[in-house]
Parts: structure tokens; C-alpha cells; sequence
């Protein structure tokens, strides 16, 4: 019923609108469209943003004539005085012209969008530049969303968590399609190299039904660097104190029909560390190359890209070899995958459009730790096909399509076998309309059937409110699923002598998650300060537990009673000076969970974060840059287990920094990490026994390797 009502509400907002209109069109100095320019009616709150033609239609309720002022990033603003409503055309030239000479305006790092219905940080090539960002897993360290995490002592895999939850619970994609599910949970976030990455786009709570029903938490979705905003040769070699070496090489053909990137990355270390003489590699031996190659093609009515990518990748750690029978660790990874996206522009209705997305995948994965052995291999299949349309003008945009995935999981862990196949056919439409006001809402919902769980809907609600000009507030809510893959995704727990006790029939993943979020934008002290504040609850329905509270055993089940998070964040950016940028944030995290009749805190959450970032360019050209990034882990709760004598962590700082040099066409970096040099005590339990019952090297809430100093240069031609 309550549906119903949802989309009866949606029908009646269609048909208001206000009694004047304004039509027209943004172009640059040479004709050609701008997208997302900003129109806004002087001395009133009114405005509009032009769409993927450079076209806008402005509502209002006043009378002839009036002022508008036409914006966009990059070119000078113009103020226009509107007399009647005929078809308005306005151009604008760019800021500044010299020549030889490029004028270029402050552009921030980091980005919260003031427009978008949903809750979006941008994070952009230059802020990954201010850490060594070898992959995905360390493209977070200044920023305080999301949260890195050891998973094991032994392996050299990271995690993630984000409202305080792992990250199997946030959507991570590649350019809107999926990229992270299944096998690659566990070591998945290593397989995406920094450099490759041109920004990253962090959604938190509820999003978009177009994208799916698993965001539980949010979505993080990387846009890789496209042929024509890349450079057209790019060189980064990265190598540190522990003798690990990277190597990524990057083209770009950017002329003809078909324009390409072709990204390669190979990584290896081989040196034997164990500073705290535990008989342990503190850092497994690594070799991998990967693979990654686009071919795009566009014109007037179409738009063509294909993504094909190849990765192998090989671990080996464990026990020293001087060590009679001694434990090793052998993880392999094996992926192929491919993937389109399809777009049908459809010139002679401006805002209608049709996208198709494909992907398909193969990942072999084969695991040894000491006598556990895991074989696990997912194929997988994906379609999403998406129309947009709009009802009398843009203001009311509908979305509509249907999506499929197919998974079939092929696992055997200690010869015993957990094969099957997933086949999840969606429906799925979605409602946004744009007031004068520029009130934003966005009403969505899916219906999923699944070919074991049923059907399950996933309905999905934004709404943006501008109090002023210089304040957003959003309020969203909705709802997620997913299927649970308990061994691929705890992998790193093969790092103890814990067996894994699977119940039988354990249901699909239900949470509903709902939050509100505040941004301002001010000027203190003639300089421009952002604060942002949000609060999110994650409520689970069902979810499939994972107990830690046997050290002999990693169980998993379905719920029964309480599981949620709740989290708190508090952002501020402010320029303290010219070129000296501050970044402060600090986060709460609740997480509570049912263990066997009981609810605890959930382990190794911290319940407090704090970050503190710096950064600072000598001149308007960065020449010199230098960062530094500090970091606060609150205490979090231990499980019980017979060699550890405690029940909560220490709290511990982590400091990072970074200097940059930068020449005409390469740059010089000099950074490290864990200045403090801060690592867990003992973090291999009943290491001196590793096939006794005590063993245990994934209990892991700080880091486990010390100090690391890393130098690198960046070659770039265009």
C-alpha cells in the first residue's frame, strides 16, 4: 500500500508546475554546448543547471523582464537581462586568454557536491597524488569516509569499512558497473592501481536503484582516466624501504575514430622482513602484472566504450624457510573480465536516451594457508539497460530498465565442495524533479527476484533541500540486499586455527539504511571554509553473522535480534592561508550485533576516528608540495581468545606525508608512512606453534609492519 501511495504522490508532483517558463542554451565561444552551467535569477533563489545538450528551462512565477546570471568553472560569467520568453542563447569565452600563457583558478582536491540529490564526495587525481596510492586499498589515506584496515598479519591484504561496517557492504564499481563482488572481496581492492584511477566518486547512504540493490552503506565508484583527459604517455615507478618495486606505464590515443588507453602495472617484492623475529614474513613475497585496455568511439549519436582487462597475481609468505616444517601461505589469483557501455543519445529529443551496460568475468582464486586450502572460481554475467525520458520538460526526469546478474561460484574448501549459482533478474524506475527552488527529489524503487531467496523489493528515497544558497540539506532512505559469499569473503581467517562452521539455508542480506546530511559553505576571514555534518543508521533485517567469539571457530548464521550501526562524521575544510589547505574530520561509529542470544559491540571497530590533514604548494604552479596526514584510531573490542589478556584495543596515531617536486614533464616524490612507526603488539598469536589450536594472525585492529619510507617520479608527455 504504501507504495501505491509513494507513486500516486509522484503522478500529482508531474503535473505542477509553475505559470512562467524560460527555455534556452549555454555554448562556449566556439559554439559548442556547455554541460552542468549554472543559470540563476538574480536577487531570488531561482535557478537551473543546463543538461547533456548544454539546453536549461527555468520555471518562475515573475514578470519581464528580469536578470539572470550564467556561470560555469573555467569561463567568465555573464549577466543577461531576459524581456521576454523566445529562446534564449548565451555564449561564454573563457576566463582568461594570454598567450602561451595558462591562467588557471584554485580548483579543490576534493569535491562535495552542492547539487546532487545524493550525498557525493569527488575525490580527484590530485588528492590520490598526495599519498603513493599504489592501489585502491591505500586511495583513502587522506580522507576520512572511508576507513583502512589490515585484514591479516600475514597476507599484506586491505580492507575497508564505511559506516562502520565492512566494505562487502558498499557497492564498489568501475565506471558505474560492478568491479568488486565474490571472490575479489578479500583482495580485490589491490587490484586497481592508483595511477589509473582520473577520480573516485563516494556515495554515502541510500543511492540510486539504477545501480543496483546491494549499497547497504553507499557506493564507491572509480572513473578510470578516458583518451582524452589523460596524458598521452605516462610513466610512475614507486619503490620503498622494504624493497617492493611498481611499475605502471600508461598510453593514450587520443586521434581517429577509435580512441584508446592502454594501462599496464606490474608489481614485486621479494625481500625477506620480519622486524619483530617472529619467524614470520611481516610482508609476503609478490609478483603481478595487470592489464588493462578501453577502445571508445562517439559521435552525434552514440557513444561506444569497451573495457577488457587481465590480472595474475601471486603471494607467498608465512614461516622463514630455516624453520623445520615450516607454515606458508600461497594465494593465486587468476582474472579476466571485459565490459561495455553503450549510450544512444538521441539528438532530435534532447534528455531522452538509452544506455546499455555489459560485463562478464572470470576469477580463479586458489589459497594455502599452512593445511587449510581453498579453490574457489566465479563467472560471472551482467546487463543493465537503462532509459531516460522526462515528462513536458527536464525538470521531471524518469528512469527506468532492468538489470541481470548471473553468478556461478565453483568453491571447495578442505575438499569439501559449496557450489552455486545465483541468477537475479531486477525491474527497476526511478522519478526525480527539480523545483525552481532547486528542491531536488529522487524516488526509486526495484523489484529483484532471485532464482533460490524470491522477490524482493528495494525501495529508494532523496530529497535535497537549499535552505540558503550556501547550505544543502539532504535526508535520504532505502533499502539493500545481497547475497553473502561467507568463505571468499573471509579469506583472511584462514590466517588461524579457526574452522568455519557454515549454517545451512542462510538467507539473503536485508538492511534498511537512513541518514541526513548538512553541507555550508562560508567565508571565514575573506577565505572560503566548507563544514559538513552527517548522522546514518544502517538497520539489518537479516544478516548473515559472522562469530568471532569461539577462538576455535568462525561461525556464520542467519540473525536472530538486534544488528545496526549508527555513524556520526564532521567535516571542516578551510584555506588557513594562500595555498595551505586544512582538512579536520571526526567520526563516531555504534555498531552492535547479535551474537548466539547476545548483543556486543561488533569487534575490531574502532568507536572513535579523528584525521587531521595538511597540505601546502609554494606557488600557484606547485612546484613544491608537501602534505602530511594524521590519523586517530579510537579503541575498539577485542574477542576473547586465550593469548590475548584484553578486551579493548589502545588508541594509536598514524602519520603520513608526503613531499612533492614537480618539473616540466615529471615529478619527484619523497613520502612515508606510520612516521610514528606505531605497529601491534604480537600480532601473531601462538606463532611459535602456527599448527597448534592457538594460532591466530587475523585478530588485527592496528598496523602490523613499522615505519616505511617510499620515493618515486611520475613521467608525463603529452
Amino acid at each position: 500500500m504504501k507504495y501505491i501511495v509513494l507513486i500516486a504522490f509522484q503522478f500529482i508532483a508531474l503535473f505542477i508546475y509553475a505559470q512562467g517558463h524560460l527555455e534556452g542554451k549555454i555554448n562556449d565561444q566556439n559554439g559548442l554546448p556547455l554541460i552542468g552551467a549554472n543559470i540563476v535569477v538574480e536577487n531570488a533563489t531561482i535557478g537551473t543547471t543546463t543538461d547533456a545538450n548544454g539546453k536549461f528551462y527555468l520555471d518562475f512565477n515573475g514578470e519581464f523582464p528580469f536578470d539572470i546570471k550564467v556561470s560555469f568553472i573555467g569561463f567568465q560569467s555573464k549577466n543577461v537581462t531576459v524581456k521576454d520568453n523566445s529562446f534564449l542563447t548565451v555564449s561564454l569565452s573563457e576566463s582568461v586568454e594570454i598567450e602561451e600563457v595558462t591562467v588557471e583558478s584554485k580548483l579543490s582536491t576534493t569535491e562535495l557536491s552542492m547539487v546532487n540529490p545524493l550525498q557525493v564526495q569527488e575525490i580527484s587525481s590530485k588528492e590520490l597524488q598526495k599519498a603513493a596510492c599504489c592501489n585502491l586499498s591505500e586511495s583513502f589515506e587522506t580522507n576520512a569516509t572511508v576507513d583502512v584496515t589490515y585484514s591479516d598479519a600475514v597476507s599484506g591484504a586491505k580492507q575497508i569499512q564505511m559506516l562502520g561496517l565492512d566494505g562487502v557492504y558498499t557497492q564498489i564499481t568501475q565506471e558505474n558497473v560492478p568491479l568488486i563482488r565474490g571472490l575479489s572481496s578479500s583482495y580485490g581492492l589491490s587490484y586497481v592501481p592508483g595511477t589509473w584511477i582520473e577520480s573516485i566518486q563516494i556515495i554515502k547512504g541510500a543511492g540510486s536503484v539504477i545501480n543496483g540493490f546491494e549499497s547497504f552503506t553507499g557506493q564507491i565508484n572509480l572513473e578510470y582516466f578516458k583518451p582524452d583527459n589523460s596524458d598521452k604517455l605516462f610513466w610512475n615507478f614507486y619503490t620503498n624501504s622494504e624493497s617492493k618495486f611498481e611499475n605502471n606505464l600508461q598510453y593514450a590515443k587520443k586521434k581517429g575514430k577509435w580512441q584508446s588507453n592502454l594501462f599496464t602495472s606490474i608489481n614485486y617484492h621479494d625481500k625477506e622482513i620480519d622486524k619483530d623475529k617472529n619467524g614470520f614474513l611481516d610482508m609476503p613475497h609478490m609478483k603481478s602484472f595487470n592489464i588493462l585496455n578501453r577502445w571508445l568511439r562517439e559521435d552525434e549519436r552514440y557513444r561506444f566504450n569497451f573495457i577488457g582487462r587481465f590480472l595474475t597475481e601471486n603471494r607467498e609468505g608465512g614461516q622463514l624457510d630455516n624453520i623445520i616444517n615450516p607454515y606458508k601461505i600461497n594465494i593465486n589469483n587468476t582474472l579476466m573480465e571485459f565490459s561495455t557501455k553503450t549510450g544512444f543519445k538521441m539528438p532530435d529529443t534532447p534528455g531522452k536516451s538509452l544506455g546499455i551496460q555489459t560485463a562478464f568475468r572470470r576469477h580463479q582464486q586458489d589459497i594455502m594457508f599452512g593445511p587449510t586450502v581453498y579453490n574457489g572460481l566465479q563467472e560471472s554475467a551482467y546487463l543493465n539497460i537503462i532509459r531516460q525520458t522526462f515528462l513536458k520538460h527536464n525538470h521531471h526526469i524518469i528512469k527506468y530498465g532492468l538489470s541481470y546478474y548471473a553468478d556461478r561460484y565453483d568453491e571447495s574448501y578442505q575438499n569439501k565442495g559449496f557450489d552455486r549459482t545465483d541468477l537475479t533478474t531486477g525491474l527497476f524506475s526511478e522519478y526525480s524533479y527539480t523545483s525552481p527552488s532547486q528542491l531536488v527529489l529522487v524516488a526509486g524503487l526495484r523489484a529483484d527476484f532471485h532464482n533460490v531467496h524470491g522477490l524482493n523489493y528495494t525501495p529508494r528515497f532523496n530529497l535535497k533541500l537549499n535552505p540558503t544558497e550556501q547550505t544543502v540539506v539532504r535526508l535520504s532512505v532505502g533499502r539493500a540486499m545481497r547475497i553473502a559469499n561467507p568463505i571468499a569473503e573471509n579469506t583472511n581467517y584462514f590466517a588461524s586455527s579457526r574452522t568455519f562452521e557454515i549454517e545451512d539455508d542462510l538467507d539473503i542480506e536485508l538492511a534498511l539504511n537512513y541518514g541526513i546530511n548538512v553541507t555550508h559553505c562560508f567565508k571565514l576571514f575573506e577565505r572560503e571554509a566548507t563544514f559538513n555534518a552527517d548522522a546514518y543508521r544502517t538497520q539489518f533485517t537479516n544478516q548473515v553473522v559472522v562469530d568471532l567469539e569461539d577462538p576455535s571457530k568462525l561461525r556464520f548464521y542467519n540473525l536472530d535480534g538486534e544488528s545496526y550501526s549508527n555513524s556520526f562524521q564532521f567535516d571542516f575544510n578551510y584555506e588557513l592561508f594562500e595555498r595551505f589547505d586544512i582538512k579536520l574530520a571526526y567520526k563516531i561509529n555504534e555498531v552492535y550485533s547479535t551474537f548466539d542470544g547476545m548483543k556486543k559491540l561488533s569487534p575490531l571497530v574502532p568507536k572513535n576516528r579523528s584525521l587531521v590533514n595538511l597540505a601546502y604548494a609554494t606557488d600557484h604552479l606547485n612546484k613544491w608540495m608537501f602534505d602530511v596526514t594524521l590519523n586517530f584510531i579510537g579503541k575498539s573490542r577485542i574477542p576473547e581468545h586465550q593469548l590475548v589478556d584484553k578486551t579493548t584495543s589502545e588508541p594509536f596515531y598514524v602519520i603520513n606525508s608526503q613531499m612533492t617536486k614537480k618539473f616540466k614533464n615529471f615529478d619527484f616524490y619523497l613520502g612515508g608512512e606510520n612516521l610514528l612507526s606505531y605497529r601491534q603488539e604480537n600480532p601473531i598469536l601462538g606463532s611459535n606453534n602456527p599448527y597448534g589450536d592457538d594460532f591466530d594472525a587475523s585478530l588485527i585492529w592496528a598496523p602490523v609492519m613499522g615505519r616505511l619510507i617510499y620515493a618515486g617520479i611520475r613521467l608525463k608527455i603529452n
